[in-house]
């Protein structure tokens, strides 16, 4: 039996590399699986939801927003015979340019070139659909993320094992990486975003320069691998447009490695100029060929605008969306720990196993060796700075600590393996303690670990595999060489101790998407049932999907937030002004922003954005003629002037405009007030906590009716002390409202509601009533009929300046008191609480008076 095991233990020494194709195989298989437990939609076991959130086919939607964008795109580039991703082509200067005419529309933008991202996508889908006719280039792109993961762990891997020869140290830092939470969310299936391609070249790219370094007595191959290194940089921007990131950090460490080598008189140091330059002036030229000489130029000089992320207020004199953009908050300290990898002992050893790279343990004595502590210095340099400007940046550094703690992994083992009688009686207690600490903890996982998901078996069959084979090789061995097997094994439980909590904070992992069915059938009416030259105008987050489910214009999207549209489509919500509200509609619809742009009349006119904001203002609810008038006698434009704008504000020719609201928007009223009641006046430095915003606050309650009264239950606020519960009686002939308070000891008093006014809409009727002049809020009150005597009821305290909003006549009262905007379709909206059906499309009818 010994001399079995020995056989089969150096059959794996003698053919390492089936070792390494095991281990790769099984990082990548549970890469893959961890990403594919979306697909099992675990975040609700309700049937009719599951449904709700799958297309026909019983496939899950896409989640989250932007990869909508990218669906459209890869469809267009489909639709178009892989020529190019516009909606169609236009004449610019001469030439015949891919558009886009539906976002940011009108006027639309240019398409730009196709992405890596749809060219996977493609490549799936051409693969899946020739195997299964039902599948969808919306199915495919689905898979894309969890896909390109199963090649994240193996730069990683190879980084680490070539500093370290360590293969327990590159599987340690390729798990920590795959189930990291900042990359697992942004990289798993579903997200069909660009952040695997943020992450996976610039890996490939420190590899293979590495590699590079390395093969100092092999110059084709040092040369191979520099060559690999600036194609992919010259990629870089078809699949990223933060490509100039890599670029930077890279260029870094070669020009501060190049004087290093010279000081030190290296042998190696004709190999790394020849390697810098392969790498840097080869990836210059292929990055200028596709972006242009201005575009790399540009590119390598954008870390100066992380500096400025939040001053494009004071620059555009336009609000900031992106301070309300939650991806792009400042974290803090322990929010920047947790999304990178997990936890600050992790943090620690990423940091000490970056410090421990100085040593090189592959050869026969220790050496000091400074490229990878150098390399990865900057990198996480670099992108720690970048992650206190956003909470998105985060998974940026993630790489470079995983790798740093697959270092220290790697070089604690080889400090047990050389230097064991001097640190056996520290390392060993403190290895076994953690490590049982470890399994009481998280030991309950495994199975959840090692399978996270059946929903693709193969992925299931080949990383069990591998597991195992490798499992019964690593006990063999073991086995074998008895005098190493104590350093062995404390090895495992190294690893174990360090990647076992992440591995089970990745297990369960679910994400349910946005896009449904119920939002589908209204968009479908949309698509199908309204003017080619339709408008769709909503608030900015849900553009993608609209654009994509309707392929009609869009007025903003995510990708477009950060314009003046966010304050007009916020005014044209907030405000109580229906014929306000219709003229800013009317005016996006048709001519975008050229009534207020840096060429329009009224800012060479003005000279100021708040001139030309209250102009606007002014002029939108009246008529042509009125507002000429105002034009000429107010503001001093000439009549040609005036007609000049007027076109733009009061145009001949429009383009409908189809309002979309939905439950959401409810939650977020405050972001978008905010921007809606916009101050000019104010400081562009103006907190956003010091300006004017509404906000409608979701409460519950219950209805019936006793003899032939409605009587309604709405509880506003409880304490360990008391309760105060809101109670509507409703008859033909009145509303009565008063306010239980309830003692601790059941004692009961009424009191009368300090509320602004009711609005309250029962039976198809809305009724409002003033119950206190001097009350800053208002109660929202809709009662919806469930059966004979009991209802649903849906109530809200709405801030005073939003309780005559258009959105509060649009969303809760269905178009109540409005005579312009109509409700013409209505669908349910499972992705919040609120009013159902939810996901409301109403109609803008701009009249002809508006022309007089």
């Amino acid at each position: 039996m010994g001399e079995f095991l020995n056989k089969v233990s150096d059959f794996f020494k003698k053919n390492e590399k089936i070792k390494i194709i095991l281990i790769l195989l099984f990082i990548g298989m549970m890469s893959f699986q961890i990403r594919a437990q979306t697909a099992d939609m675990a975040f609700t076991d309700n049937s009719y939801l599951q449904d709700m959130f799958s297309d026909d086919n019983g496939r899950m939607y896409l989640t989250a927003l932007d990869p909508y964008y990218y669906l459209r795109m890869t469809e267009n580039y489909v639709n178009n015979d892989y020529s190019n991703v516009g909606e169609t082509n236009v004449e610019i200067d001469g030439e015949n340019i891919p558009y886009d005419t539906i976002q940011y529309a009108p006027p639309g933008r240019e398409a730009g070139l196709v992405s890596a991202l749809s060219i996977a996508t493609v490549l799936v889908y051409s693969v899946w659909n020739s195997i299964d006719s039902t599948v969808t280039i919306m199915n495919a792109a689905f898979w894309v993320p969890a896909i390109m993961s199963i090649f994240l762990g193996i730069p990683v891997f190879f980084i680490i094992r070539r500093n370290t020869a360590s293969n327990i140290g590159g599987l340690v830092g390729a798990l920590i990486l795959i189930s990291s939470p900042s990359l697992l969310y942004k990289t798993s299936a579903g997200f069909s975003d660009t952040p695997i391609f943020e992450i996976l070249p610039l890996l490939f790219i420190v590899w293979m320069i590495m590699e590079a370094i390395h093969e100092q007595d092999n110059s084709k191959k040092s040369g191979i691998f520099g060559g690999i290194a600036a194609i992919l940089i010259g990629l870089y921007p078809m699949m990223w447009s933060g490509w100039w990131y890599a670029f930077d950090i890279t260029g870094g460490f070669l020009v501060i490695y190049l004087a290093y080598e010279h000081i030190t008189k290296s042998k190696n140091l004709k190999n790394v100029i020849t390697t810098s330059l392969i790498t840097l002036v080869g990836g210059a030229i292929l990055v200028s060929l596709s972006t242009g000489l201005s575009g790399f130029i540009n590119g390598i000089l954008s870390p100066i605008g992380f500096t400025v992320i939040n001053e494009a207020t004071k620059i555009t004199g336009w609000p900031n969306v992106f301070t309300t953009v939650s991806e792009l908050a400042i974290p803090t300290v322990n929010d920047i720990i947790e999304n990178s990898v997990g936890n600050i002992w992790l943090v620690i050893a990423g940091i000490s196993g970056i410090l421990l790279s100085f040593v090189s343990f592959r050869h026969d004595k220790q050496k000091i060796d400074i490229k990878y502590a150098l390399y990865l210095t900057l990198w996480l340099m670099a992108t720690v700075y970048a992650a206190t400007k956003g909470i998105r940046f985060v998974a940026l550094m993630t790489p470079a600590l995983a790798i740093g703690i697959g270092i220290f992994a790697g070089q604690v083992e080889n400090i047990i393996k050389r230097y064991e009688k001097k640190v056996e009686y520290i390392l060993y207690p403190v290895i076994g303690i953690l490590s049982v600490i470890t399994l009481i903890k998280y030991g309950g996982e495994l199975f959840n670990i090692i399978i996270p998901t059946t929903y693709v078996p193969i992925a299931v069959y080949l990383s069990i595999i591998a597991l195992l084979v490798l499992a019964v090789y690593k006990i063999i061995d073991i086995i074998s060489e008895k005098e190493q097997a104590v350093k062995k094994v404390f090895g495992i439980l190294l690893a174990f101790m360090l990647v076992f909590p992440s591995m089970a904070a990745a297990v369960p992992f679910y994400t349910a998407p946005t896009m449904n069915n119920g939002w589908m059938d209204s968009l479908s009416w949309i698509k199908s049932e309204t003017p080619e030259n339709s408008v769709v105008t909503c608030w900015w987050d849900n553009g993608h999907i609209y654009t994509w489910a309707t392929r009609k214009m869009v007025t903003f999207d995510g990708g477009s937030q950060n314009t003046p549209r966010a304050y007009w489509v916020g005014h044209a919500f907030s405000t109580s002004d229906e014929n306000l509200s219709v003229g800013i509609l009317r005016m996006l619809a048709t001519s975008g922003d050229s009534a207020y742009d840096d060429d329009s009349i009224l800012i060479k006119k003005t000279g100021s954005i708040k001139d030309t904001v209250d102009i606007l203002n002014k002029i939108l609810p009246l008529t042509r003629t009125e507002a000429k008038a105002s034009l000429v006698n107010n503001y001093d434009l000439t009549d040609a002037e005036a007609e000049e704008v007027l076109d733009l504000t009061h145009p001949k020719v429009t383009n409908p405009d189809y309002l979309i609201t939905y439950n959401r928007m409810t939650n977020i009223a405050s972001v978008w007030s905010m921007f809606g009641n916009w101050n000019f006046s104010l400081p562009a430095s103006t907190e956003n906590s010091d300006r004017e915003m509404g906000y409608y606050q979701q409460l519950g309650g219950s209805a019936q009716d006793i003899n032939g009264t409605t009587v309604v239950y709405i509880p506003l606020q409880e304490t360990d002390s008391y309760r105060v519960i809101n109670i509507l009686e409703i008859t033909d002939s009145e509303i009565k409202s008063a306010n239980a308070v309830i003692d601790s000891n059941n004692q009961t008093s009424m009191q009368s509601p300090n509320f602004h006014k009711l609005i309250l809409k029962v039976n198809g009727n809305v009724y409002e009533q003033e119950t206190n002049e001097n009350g800053d809020y208002s109660e929202i009150v809709r009662l919806e009929k469930l059966s004979d005597g009991t209802y649903q009821v849906y109530a809200w305290v709405s801030s005073k300046n939003l309780e005559d909003s258009i959105y509060t006549k649009l969303h809760f009262l269905d178009g109540y008191g409005l005579e312009k905007i109509s409700l013409e379709k209505e669908s349910v909206d499972p992705t919040s609480y609120g009013i159902q059906p939810g996901f409301k499309v109403y109609s803008v009818d701009y009249g002809t008076d508006y022309l007089n």
